[in-house]
C-alpha cells in the first residue's frame, strides 16, 4: 500500500501560478517555462511507474515516494522506496525520453525528438550512493538485517535503450517501466527469507515518514521576480489570458474577447495564496483584484467562505 504518496503538484501550481502572472518581457519567463515543462514531465514519469507498482499485493509492500532525509553529509533523496518483509527495494526514476545509449566511462547519452545529442551521468553511482546512506541511516536506527536492492527505472515505455557498442551491456540495475512489476516479482522469489514481520515494517515506515525533510519550497527571489513590480494583476480572462477583468453585477467581464465568467475571481486569489500569502486583506485583495469598491471585494471575501480574524481595517481573511 501507498503510505506516502507523491508531492509536487503543490511545485506544479506555484510555477503555473508564476507562469501566468509573470510579466512577458521578465528575464525569469522562458526559464519559469521550462521549470514547468521539466516538473509535469517528472510528475507524468512518476504516474508511469505508479502503473507497474498497482499490481504488488497490497497488503505486502509499503510503499514511499518523494522521501528526502538528513544525515551526516546533509540530505539524500529517493525517488520510491518499497518496503516487503524480505526486502527493501530503492527506485531511482528518470523520466528520459528519446533513445538512451549506455556508453564508455559510464556516460549516458540521449538522443532527444530533434536528434540532438546529450550527455549524463550514469545513474547507477547516484543509486548506489543513495544505497549506502540509506543503509548507514537503517543501521543506526536499528534496522541491521536489510537486503537493500535498486532499480534505476526508466519511466516512459517508449523510451528506446542501446549501447555503445557490442561489447557493452547496458547496468542489471536498469529497468524499463514495463519490466518494473515482474523484476520485483523475481526479486521476491529469489530472497523468499522473510527479515521483518508487517508490524514492524509499519513502524519504519512511519519512522521514514516523520524523518521526511521536504524541500523548500520554491520563492519569487529564485526567479528575481517583485511581487509589487514583476506580477500581473486583476482577474485574468481564462478564455484569452487578457486581463485585468472588469466586474459588472454576478459576472466578470473580458472587454478583449466579450466573455465572461463568474468566479474567475478565485482562481486569482488562489494565484495570491501561492506566490505571496495565505492571509489577505480587503486593500491587498482590492488592488491584486483590481477593484476599487471595498464593499464589492468584502462580499467576494465572504461569500467565498474564507475565515477571518480582525476587525475593520485590521480584518484579514485566510485563503
Amino acid at each position: 500500500m501507498i503510505v506516502k504518496p507523491h508531492d509536487k503538484m503543490k511545485e506544479i501550481w506555484w510555477l503555473e501560478a508564476l507562469y501566468r502572472r509573470l510579466l512577458r518581457e521578465h528575464p525569469s519567463k522562458k526559464t519559469v517555462e521550462l521549470d514547468l515543462i521539466k516538473k509535469k514531465r517528472e510528475v507524468r514519469g512518476e504516474r508511469e511507474v505508479d502503473y507497474p507498482l498497482s499490481f504488488l499485493p497490497k497488503n505486502d509492500y509499503f510503499i514511499l515516494h518523494n522521501l528526502r532525509i538528513r544525515d551526516e553529509n546533509g540530505y539524500f533523496q529517493i525517488d520510491t522506496l518499497i518496503l516487503s518483509a524480505s526486502f527493501m527495494l530503492i527506485l531511482e526514476v528518470k523520466n528520459w525520453y528519446g533513445t538512451l545509449i549506455f556508453g564508455e566511462k559510464g556516460q549516458v547519452i540521449r538522443i532527444g525528438d530533434n536528434q540532438e545529442e546529450e550527455g549524463f551521468s550514469s545513474p547507477i553511482p547516484q543509486a548506489k550512493t543513495q544505497q549506502y546512506r540509506l543503509q548507514r541511516w537503517l543501521q543506526k536506527h536499528g534496522y541491521t538485517k536489510v537486503l537493500l536492492p535498486f532499480f534505476v527505472v526508466i519511466s516512459f515505455p517508449s523510451t528506446i535503450i542501446k549501447v555503445a557498442s557490442p561489447d557493452k551491456h547496458i547496468p542489471e540495475e536498469v529497468v524499463h517501466n514495463n519490466e518494473l512489476f515482474f523484476e520485483i516479482q523475481e526479486l521476491g522469489q529469489n530472497h523468499p527469507a522473510r527479515t521483518y514481520k508487517m508490524n514492524q515494517l509499519k513502524n519504519l515506515a512511519s519512522l521514514l515518514i516523520k524523518a521526511n525533510v521536504p524541500k523548500p519550497a520554491k520563492t519569487l527571489d529564485k526567479y528575481g521576480v517583485s511581487k509589487n513590480d514583476d506580477l500581473i494583476k486583476g482577474v485574468i480572462c481564462p478564455f484569452c489570458s487578457a486581463y485585468p477583468l472588469h466586474k459588472e453585477r454576478l459576472n466578470w467581464f473580458c472587454k478583449k474577447c466579450g466573455k465572461s465568467s463568474e468566479n474567475e475571481h478565485l482562481t486569482a486569489l488562489k494565484d495570491y495564496k501561492l506566490l505571496i500569502g495565505e492571509t489577505i486583506s480587503n486593500h491587498d485583495a482590492r488592488e491584486f483584484l483590481q477593484v476599487q469598491s471595498s464593499h464589492k471585494v468584502k462580499r467576494l471575501l465572504q461569500k467565498a467562505g474564507f475565515p477571518c480574524t480582525g476587525n475593520n481595517r485590521w480584518r484579514v481573511y485566510k485563503l
